[in-house]
Order: structure tokens, then C-alpha cells, then sequence
């Protein structure tokens, strides 16, 4: 007879899988624990550089190449706080920024890559000042809360260089395919136009890589017997990086008189940085021909004719107005007053010392028959 041996081996297994899990938990937190304390104790990481070589230009786009490492996440966006130097014009990050990973010290880093472009108004040595940049990070993607960090982006001198021949002409624009047009609506001529009529002209710049804001406004000179009005965009836009500075100046002339009005020539000077030559676009000068309209005539002496009467009648409109509100309110108190027996008490005192008071007459024109009998 075979006697039954008890069921030790699944015991034994169960007993040596259970070990091995529990230590394989220990061994994940002790190294996530071990990951996030070193990467509490390493600070966030910024590095900055100038992309742009060679001779730079006034008026020339710097690129300036940032990189932001946090040690673990991100965990908010990038603020840069922008600063105004005098004489170079700063634009924050128009794209996305390029993310990546790498390993700083055995801990892991998140780095974003930014590009910030300068544009400098002035010849000699320049500088990009320092720039301040905030966020939060958190060092495991299963953190609550993030921790607030802010680095600092290094400052960055260049040197700026005055385009040849540009000596006296001011602030020059250095770029590159600038295109600068001109469009009427409707298109000036010879022959002559009546009072009244309005022409429009719309002046439009476009470079890449230059911001609107750089390029000049449109002269927009005041004209005797025309007057001139003004509406100014700036219509920049970014694609993929690459930035096109739009501005488009819209100026309305309106003929008020008859006579002959010179618009005047206007130049522009820029310099181009693929020939490295001073190029100027031409607008030649308009003339408008204009004569009198009889009907801007005659509605200007109606006008005239008719000051007097709407200003009349308006004053005696409100006389009237204001004469029936005041009876109104007169009509409410004497209604009121009818109604309460305090008031009308009230009034009869008030009226006492106006009520009349008869008197003895002074020289009686009848006597009493007693007076008669006793003359």
C-alpha cells in the first residue's frame, strides 16, 4: 500500500515567484528613488551661440542658437523675458522648438532648441544682452508638481559693419529677395477727374527674414486741397522658421478742390546682401488733374444756408420738451396733494399771510338811521 506524499513543490514555487517579485519592486522604486534624487540635485542647463558667420550688416538678421536642458520633463512651456537694447531690435521664438534627449552626469536631460534673431540699426560692436527664460520641470512623468526653474541665456557681442556707400544715408535695411510695390486704385493719368474723387495707393514690402516693424512708413506728406489718409499693417508670418516681414502702407487721396496736385517721387534705398550692393527702387511723381463739382457747389451752399434753421428749431424742440415735463411734474404734485388731507392742512397754513384781509372803509358813502335821526 502506497501512502500519499503532501504537495510541497507548488508550494515551494509559489513561495520562491513571490521573492523574486517582491524584489524586483524593491529594486524599481530604490532605482527611481535613486533617478529622481539624483536629478533633483542637478540644476537645469541653458548653452547659447551665434549661428550667423561672417561679416554681419545693418539691418541684418543674427540668429542666435539657445538650448534649455531640464533634468527630467518639461513640464510647462518656455517664457522668455525679451529685453529692449538700444539700437538692435529682439524677437522672441516664432516656431515650436526642436526637443531632444541626452545624458548629462548619468542623468537624463530634456533639451529644447530655440532660435532668437536680432537685427542690429547701427554700425560698431554690438550686443545681445542677456536674456532671462522660466518654466518648470519635473524629474519623474508621474510627479504632481513641477518644480519652477529659471536659467539664463549667456549675452552674445557681434561686431555690425555699415554697408559701402550707405555712409549718409541713415538706417539701411540688409536683406535678401526684398520686394517693394506700388498699386493705384484708381490709376493716376492725364485726364481730369471732379471734386470729390479719392485715389488709393497701396504700398507693399516684403523679405524674408526681415520683420515688418523694420521697414520705414510710407511718406504720407500733407497736400493743400487734398487730403491724405493713412491705414498701416504690419502682416508678418512665420513658416517652418522661416520668417516673411510683410508691411503694407495704404494712403487714400481725396481731391477737395479743383487745381493740379503733385505727389511727390519717392526713393528707396536697401542693400542687397546676395551682391552686396546698394540697390534703390524709384516711385516717379504723380500729377492729379482736377476741376470743380458743381454739385459739391451747391451742397456746400445748402449746408451753409441751412446751419441756422436746424440749430432753431432743435432749441425751441427742446423749449417744448422741457415745458411739458414741468407741467407734468406740476399736474403730479397738485394731483397728490388733492389726495392727502396733511398736505392740503399743510398748504391752507402755508397760505394764511397771502390770503387778503378786508378792511373798514375809510369814507362810508351810507350812514345808520340812528346817525340821521339824531341830525
Amino acid at each position: 500500500m502506497m501512502l500519499a506524499r503532501p504537495a510541497t513543490q507548488p508550494l515551494s514555487a509559489l513561495l520562491i515567484l513571490s521573492v523574486l517579485l517582491m524584489f524586483s519592486l524593491t529594486h524599481t522604486v530604490a532605482e527611481e528613488a535613486a533617478a529622481q534624487a539624483s536629478t533633483t540635485q542637478h540644476a537645469p542647463k541653458v548653452t547659447a551661440k551665434l549661428s550667423t558667420t561672417g561679416t554681419v550688416w545693418v539691418g541684418q538678421a543674427v540668429s542666435m542658437q539657445v538650448s534649455i536642458a531640464a533634468p527630467g520633463y518639461f513640464d510647462s512651456s518656455v517664457s522668455f523675458d525679451i529685453p529692449d537694447p538700444q539700437g538692435v531690435l529682439l524677437m522672441p521664438p516664432a516656431s515650436h522648438p526642436v526637443i531632444s534627449t541626452k545624458v548629462i552626469d548619468d542623468v537624463r536631460y530634456t533639451v529644447q532648441q530655440y532660435e532668437l534673431r536680432a537685427w542690429s540699426m547701427r554700425a560698431g560692436q554690438q550686443t545681445i544682452p542677456a536674456i532671462n527664460a522660466r518654466f518648470s520641470f519635473k524629474p519623474s512623468p508621474l510627479d504632481t508638481d513641477g518644480i519652477p526653474a529659471e536659467v539664463t541665456i549667456p549675452s552674445q557681442p557681434f561686431s555690425v559693419k555699415k554697408p559701402p556707400g550707405a555712409e549718409q544715408l541713415g538706417t539701411v535695411i540688409s536683406a535678401r529677395n526684398l520686394k517693394f510695390e506700388e498699386n493705384w486704385s484708381p490709376e493716376p493719368g492725364e485726364d481730369t477727374v471732379k471734386a470729390g474723387t479719392a485715389f488709393t495707393r497701396t504700398i507693399t514690402f516684403t523679405a524674408p527674414d526681415v520683420p515688418g516693424m523694420i521697414f520705414p512708413p510710407f511718406p504720407a506728406d500733407e497736400i493743400d486741397g487734398v487730403g491724405v489718409y493713412e491705414k498701416r499693417q504690419l502682416l508678418d508670418s512665420d513658416n517652418r522658421g522661416t520668417l516673411v516681414g510683410v508691411r503694407k502702407d495704404k494712403i487714400t487721396y481725396l481731391c477737395q478742390r479743383a487745381g493740379q496736385f503733385v505727389i511727390p517721387e519717392t526713393r528707396f534705398t536697401w542693400f542687397d546682401l546676395d551682391t552686396e550692393e546698394l540697390r534703390t527702387e524709384v516711385l516717379p511723381a504723380r500729377t492729379l488733374h482736377v476741376k470743380a463739382n458743381p454739385a459739391m457747389a451747391s451742397a456746400g451752399t445748402s449746408e451753409q444756408a441751412g446751419i441756422s434753421n436746424p440749430l432753431r428749431s432743435a432749441a425751441s424742440r427742446n423749449t417744448l420738451i422741457g415745458g411739458v415735463v414741468v407741467l407734468l411734474l406740476l399736474a403730479g404734485v397738485l394731483y397728490f396733494a388733492s389726495r392727502n388731507r396733511r398736505v392740503r392742512a399743510a398748504i391752507k397754513r402755508a397760505a394764511i399771510p397771502f390770503q387778503a384781509v378786508h378792511l373798514q372803509p375809510l369814507n362810508p358813502t351810507e350812514r345808520k338811521s340812528g346817525s340821521r335821526a339824531e341830525a
